[in-house]
């Protein structure tokens, strides 16, 4: 289980990152998007970018553009 200041770095680095795009809340489960549309559900979507994986991302990306 993730703290929600965890849930809201998650979801501004996955934003920044452009990784999902839109999010909703649909039926009490809060869901996000990616560019193409597609929806995950939250649960899902930190099961596969947890936040140790998004700031290893962002360090990535910002080592590459230095």
């Amino acid at each position: 289980m993730i703290t929600p200041n965890e849930s809201t770095q998650c979801l501004n680095l996955a934003r920044a990152l452009d990784l999902i795009t839109a999010s909703r809340t649909v039926g009490g489960t809060f869901y996000v998007y990616n560019a193409a549309g597609h929806s995950k559900s939250w649960e899902s979507f930190v099961a596969e970018y947890p936040l140790e994986r998004l700031q290893a991302m962002v360090r990535r990306r910002s080592f590459e553009g230095a």
